[in-house]
């Protein structure tokens, strides 16, 4: 009977299966970098990308043409696998619409969620990947709000900003939240209160309002920049 006890506590050490040993919880493939790593900014397109080419149309507003300043986000990553196949993120960025008042009322601003996704692929091990979203300059300007510079408050970084994350089809519980760290978000909305600001039942997603560098003038120039991305 004695030795029968011995040989199933023997197996159960071999399996790993001790009272009171904790199970180690296997370490992510994909984890985000910190939210001082983000690197958020207007920028506009530089002249080398268009020399050569035809000019902007006479008259054309150049803060909402091509030639304005886009909002380029950068947010970092990590893998640990030498080779993950497929990685998908998904943005989600704050924002707001001038809604025009009718007959001498003042105007008011819409609540909106600006969203885009991005696909890499064969993405090797690294420290700091970056996944790139950008918002074109006629829809950083509609977007603003009602600020005079409301577009500022994005690269000051005062607007909230989250990035979901899928690996190889499988959701990664980690996610990136800028404002996740504060108690409330510096616009009033997000923080700890407000983890589920980009749900809200007053938010109108602009699916597509977000970019990837293959669809703006950043391309192919910032290749490096950024893992082999799947072109759709």
């Amino acid at each position: 009977m004695i030795l029968r006890l011995w040989a199933i506590l023997g197996l159960g050490f071999g399996l790993g299966l001790c009272p009171g040993k904790a199970q180690e919880k296997e370490k992510p493939n994909l984890s985000f970098g910190k939210s001082q790593d983000l690197e958020i900014e207007l920028v506009t397109v530089p002249d080398s990308v268009g020399s050569g080419g035809k000019p902007a149309p006479t008259g054309a507003d150049t803060k909402s043409s091509q030639e304005g300043r886009w909002l380029r986000i950068d947010v970092p990553f990590a893998t640990e696998k030498k080779i993950t196949p497929e990685v998908k993120l998904k943005f989600f960025l704050e924002g707001y619409e001038v809604v025009e008042g009718e007959k001498g009322a003042k105007d008011s601003e819409k609540f909106v969620v600006l969203t885009g996704e991005v696909t890499y692929l064969d993405v090797p091990k690294g420290a700091k990947h970056y996944a790139g979203m950008f918002l074109p300059p006629a829809s950083t300007l509609r977007f603003a709000g009602l600020k005079p510079n409301g577009e500022a408050d994005w690269s000051g970084r005062k607007m909230n900003l989250r990035v979901e994350a899928t690996d190889r089809g499988a959701p990664v519980e980690e996610f990136f939240d800028l404002q996740g760290d504060r108690d409330k978000g510096l616009s009033g909305r997000g923080g700890k209160k407000d983890p589920d600001w980009h749900k809200s039942a007053d938010a109108q997603e602009v699916t597509g309002g977000l970019l990837p560098v293959t669809e703006t003038p950043f391309w192919p120039k910032d290749y490096k920049r950024y893992p082999q991305p799947k072109k759709p």
